[in-house]
């Protein structure tokens, strides 16, 4: 089994669960900010492993395509699904509104993920709802954003918002483009440069 990882693009998904468990022990211990900096490397990485897996298809031994694509499916549940969940949690001090959100994720997320695993992109490679990848990314924003709001009211917004992108995620109306190409250093750097920002805060 672990020779699979000699394949480039499942050591980069390797490599981002590495940053995925950093993540989510810093976030169980309450350190959210240093534990969503840590995820976000495992969200660029995560578009990484499949340019990668694109690129060399042609040398890949055989089976390494199919290990890759069910061990990018586990990485996205934990970074799309598990760790905005448990920051919902810490956010909303296990409130009832913040229950409602997670199960609310959890469940999309679920769907979500099965659907792309059995339909995959459309034929202009576009995906069928808001793909569970922008949860990681909306976590930072909002705890980026945290200071402009009321301190009582911040976990109300952070709750509403994931109910909000959980019923993105299920929908048949929106279709939303893959990252690929230029657009994956793009987004590698501002992914990095938010992460030193939220790190920056959380050892504060």
């Amino acid at each position: 089994m672990l020779t699979y990882f000699r394949d480039y693009a499942n050591a980069i998904t390797a490599t981002g669960f590495v940053f995925a468990i950093l993540g989510l022990f810093l976030a169980l211990n309450g350190r959210i900010e240093l534990g969503t900096a840590s995820m976000l490397w495992m969200w660029f990485l995560d578009h990484w492993d499949g340019h990668v897996a694109r690129k060399t298809s042609d040398n890949r031994r055989p089976g390494a395509a199919d290990f890759g694509k069910c061990l990018d499916g586990f990485g996205d549940f934990i970074h799309g699904v598990i760790f905005p969940s448990v920051v919902i949690v810490f956010v909303g001090e296990g409130g009832v509104l913040s229950l409602l959100a997670i199960l609310a994720l959890i469940m999309a997320g679920a769907i979500r993920l099965s659907y792309f695993e059995s339909f995959g992109l459309t034929s202009d490679a576009k995906f069928t709802g808001i793909p569970v990848s922008y949860d990681t990314p909306l976590v930072a924003i909002l705890l980026m954003a945290r200071p402009g709001f009321p301190v009582a009211a911040f976990p109300t917004v952070f709750a509403l918002a994931f109910i909000a992108l959980a019923m993105l995620h299920v929908t048949t109306a929106v279709k939303v483009p893959a990252i690929r190409g230029r657009a994956i250093p793009i987004a590698t750097i501002l992914a990095v440069a938010i992460s030193a920002v939220l790190a920056r805060r959380g050892l504060n």
